[in-house]
């Protein structure tokens, strides 16, 4: 056999020899034997060649650990565990060490799955995301530590290009949307925690009892309940687009949520709504003011105001509406929304509403109040071009006890007779603004005459409020103090930028240009969704007046495991920075008895994984 370098024989018996084949040739290497206990390789000989220096050879500390490599205080604590060990009858270095077994984070076929993924160049999000479409249900933070066992290195930054070309698996379809089948299972899921947190609420208000009471129409699949549910459970998550249902279309937390395995399609949320009548709307709009009243605060004063819905599309033909966000008039939905500013619940919506009816848009409303809780309202607040004086004047007549307060159509006339009163006859007011901060007014209270309306009303004309022109306020209760009447219609202002916000959360304000959903019961679902918020925000300490949008961000915003046990059902929420607090709801204390599920459900706090 041909060899290279020297032959075996001539090492010494000091030397070690190697052997090692290469392209046909056998090489022998010779290897100083000092080498190997000078230069120790192993952390375990490192340590014994260390300890020798110091009590054999009379090497102080600092210097023994110096030499391999060792911190003082890390060979102070060496030779502390080498004394125990000694003390203990131990061998602490030639002794065999038992290996504990491999800690198996799952089965070999999803590592096999992940490891797979991973040479298809997927990030651990990716990995994650595709494994819970197959209901695998595994953290972050496992599927990193499985890629690293398996000797993975860190995935570099992608572009986008390259994130765009990663293979994508085959398309996973939604399962049909049936009713939910009680078995023992658990399921998690990133998003639709926040619905979930909503039953025990339902239940308590009795909310499915209204729906029912509603009569809204059923499928041979879907019942009404499971289909208003569906479309409340996108509320609450503050979905944007029906379109979007790949978001969540197989989310098991929003299934759960409207008693069924997975929501339906947007197709078919889409089908359903243009079933739904003006009337089944109205029904609900009545079982809800029922439900959410104040009866320590309620006032009986609501603000009323139009909102228009745009829609886009070269072939509308809805009317035009003047849209203050955008100060022009543009093609859109007229709607109706009423407020309640003493407990900021939404009382009634409609947006049904054109423009030959939208002047009687407010007598509607206290016939629909007076058929809801038998009495009338006391005060209805709104702008100038809300209504008529000729409607004032009916609902003057009518009932006397019903109360408005409105703004005065104010021309140059109005405007230049303001300048006459004399001084005297003005006063300051301190009005609250938002913050917390006030605003003094000039403020002059009057009686006025109106066209179309018969008597006389008062008038309070205001000035020094940051805009150029006078405002005049206009009402028919002569006893409220003139401070009083100011507040009340400067509370409406900072209603109406409430009011957008919410808008913005319930995505009232965008529907696509084929208008998906049917704007009446879209608008209807989102005033039942923003009073379960309102509900639940008046109950979490420090955060009673948040906007809708600030209540999900820091309470409802979260992922959650749930775990089904017969008729036991254990919601184990994430952790976040606000839990506690929202730990102190009383209906998050103990068990809920879902009577339309026939099931107990529970809240705990989970991880953060």
């Amino acid at each position: 056999m041909p060899v290279s370098r020297l032959q075996a024989s001539e090492c010494s018996d000091f030397n070690f020899f190697q052997l090692t084949y290469s392209s046909g040739i056998y090489s022998i290497f010779c290897v100083d034997a000092k080498d190997f206990f000078l230069n120790p390789g192993s952390a375990a000989q490192r340590q014994y060649e260390a300890l020798r220096l110091f009590y054999v050879d009379g090497l102080s500390a600092d210097r023994a650990a110096l030499q391999f490599g060792f911190s003082p205080s890390y060979f102070k604590k060496l030779r502390f565990e080498f004394s125990k060990s000694l003390g203990q009858n131990r061998d602490p270095f030639f002794s065999e060490k038992k290996r504990s077994p491999q800690k198996r984070f799952t089965n070999d076929e999803t590592v096999s799955k992940i490891i797979a993924l991973r040479k298809q160049n997927h990030s651990i999000q990716d990995i994650k995301a595709i494994l819970s479409g197959e209901g695998i249900s595994l953290s972050l933070d496992t599927i990193d530590k499985i890629l690293k066992t398996e000797g993975f290195a860190p995935l570099p930054k992608r572009t986008r290009k390259e994130r765009l070309e990663a293979k994508i698996p085959q398309k996973i379809e939604a399962p049909q949307s049936v009713s939910l089948e009680i078995m023992n299972e658990h399921f998690s899921t990133e998003q639709g925690a926040g619905p979930l947190l909503f039953l025990p609420l339902l239940e308590k208000l009795k909310i499915v009892e209204a729906i029912r009471a509603a009569g809204f129409p059923q499928t041979s699949a879907l019942s009404d309940v499971q289909s208003v549910l569906s479309f409340l459970a996108l509320k609450l998550l503050g979905v944007e687009r029906l379109s979007h249902d790949s978001s969540w279309n197989m989310d098991r937390a929003l299934g759960f949520f409207a008693g069924l395995n997975v929501l339906p399609k947007n197709g078919t949320l889409s089908t359903y709504s243009y079933r739904v009548m003006r009337q089944a709307n109205r029904n609900l709009l009545i079982e809800l003011s029922r439900i959410f009243k104040d009866d320590e605060r309620e006032e009986g004063e609501f603000n009323l105001d139009f909102k228009a819905i745009p829609h886009w599309g070269e072939a509308s033909v809805l009317e035009k509406n003047w849209s203050g966000s955008r100060s022009r008039g543009i093609k859109s939905l007229l709607s109706l929304i009423v407020q309640d500013p003493s407990s900021g619940y939404v009382a009634y919506t409609d947006a049904e509403i054109k423009h030959r009816n939208q002047n009687e848009a407010v007598l509607e409303f206290v016939d629909f109040w007076r058929q809801g809780r038998g009495v009338a309202p006391k005060m209805l607040i709104f702008d100038s071009k809300f209504t008529t004086y000729k409607n004032l004047d009916v609902l003057n007549r009518s009932d006397p006890q019903i109360k408005f307060l409105t703004l005065r159509r104010r021309g140059k006339k109005l405007i230049d007779k303001v300048a006459k009163i004399p001084e005297s006859q003005w006063q300051k007011v301190s009005v609250e603004r938002a913050h917390g901060s006030s605003q003094m007014l000039r403020v002059h209270d009057g009686m006025c005459k109106l066209r179309d309306y018969h008597g006389e009303v008062r008038q309070v004309i205001l000035t020094e409020h940051g805009r150029q022109k006078p405002t005049f306020l206009i009402t028919n209760d002569l006893g409220l103090d003139v401070r009083q009447i100011v507040r009340k219609y400067a509370r409406r202002w900072l209603v109406e930028q409430e009011i957008n916000e919410q808008i913005v959360f319930f995505s009232l304000n965008h529907p696509s240009s084929s208008i998906v959903v049917k704007v009446d019961f879209d608008l209807c679902i989102s005033l039942l969704a923003h009073n379960l918020y309102r509900h639940m925000s008046q109950m979490l300490t420090g955060f009673e007046n948040c906007t809708v949008p600030t209540i999900h961000r820091k309470f409802l915003e979260n992922g959650a495991t749930v775990q089904i046990q017969g008729s036991e059902v254990t919601v184990h929420l994430k952790k976040k920075m606000h839990l506690p607090i929202l730990f102190e709801l009383p209906w998050l204390k103990e068990a809920t008895h879902l009577s339309w599920m026939g099931l107990n459900i529970r809240f705990a706090q989970g991880t953060s994984s």
